[in-house]
């Protein structure tokens, strides 16, 4: 892969962040919207908050984005965390997303401070983020399958959440676990790892817009994600 490629490539997946937040200013526009909706838009917000300072940063001050970057992964995590814990149903699910949210910020700081450090790139949260937001994910879809609260699954928008979560950490895992070896080649298959995460990640923000596309055409009063908030 050339060196241009690449660039379009990860331009395309910045610029692919505006299509969710259309659909999602539409969506709070239209009609009142449930707290995971607003969550959603606000990660998105942040995402293209975070490429945006990273590029600008880095392009005309020459300095080091992997801190904005290392943030954001920590942002990330915490907002769909929250996100989750609004959907459960169970005490115990929602306890156990702020056991671990708790432990993730403690976890991530140790590591900003004393092993990967605040200039490098946080492979290692990156890693774990992905990990344990894939089995939140998991334990939100046997909440669907366990409850039922909606015929047709694709009507939910918490589903389509969930799909385009477990696909982005799904499918970077394994890039997060080897980046390391490749960062410091900065070879053909660097630019190649980094485009398919770039490739991944427009394919969450399809995801991602086809849950505020629901998000706008739900009917009222049906469920959002299939909670029963207790």
């Amino acid at each position: 892969m050339t060196l241009e490629t690449y660039i379009g490539v990860r331009n395309i997946s910045s610029y692919s962040v505006l299509l969710p937040l259309a659909l999602f200013a539409i969506a709070v526009y239209k009609r009142k919207q449930p707290g995971s909706v607003w969550l959603l838009g606000v990660l998105l917000i942040v995402s293209g908050l975070a490429d945006l300072v990273s590029f600008l940063i880095y392009t005309r001050y020459h300095i080091n984005p992997n801190p904005v970057v290392s943030v954001y992964g920590l942002l990330q995590f915490l907002i769909l965390m929250f996100i989750y814990r609004t959907e459960y149903t169970r005490i115990a699910f929602k306890r156990l997303a702020d056991v671990v949210s708790i432990a993730f910020i403690i976890f991530a700081a140790i590591n900003f401070v004393y092993i990967q450090g605040v200039h490098g790139l946080n492979t290692n949260l990156f890693t774990v983020s992905s990990i344990v937001l894939m089995i939140f994910c998991l334990i939100y879809f046997y909440q669907i399958i366990q409850e039922l609260p909606e015929p047709y699954i694709e009507r939910m928008v918490m589903f389509w959440v969930g799909a385009g979560v477990f696909f982005y950490f799904g499918t970077n895992l394994f890039l997060f676990l080897t980046v390391d070896r490749f960062i410091p080649k900065a070879d053909e298959n660097f630019l190649l790892s980094w485009a398919l995460h770039n490739g991944s990640n427009m394919v969450k923000n399809i995801i991602f817009s086809i849950a505020f596309y629901v998000a706008l055409t739900k009917e009222s009063g049906s469920p959002n994600g299939g909670s029963k908030h207790h």
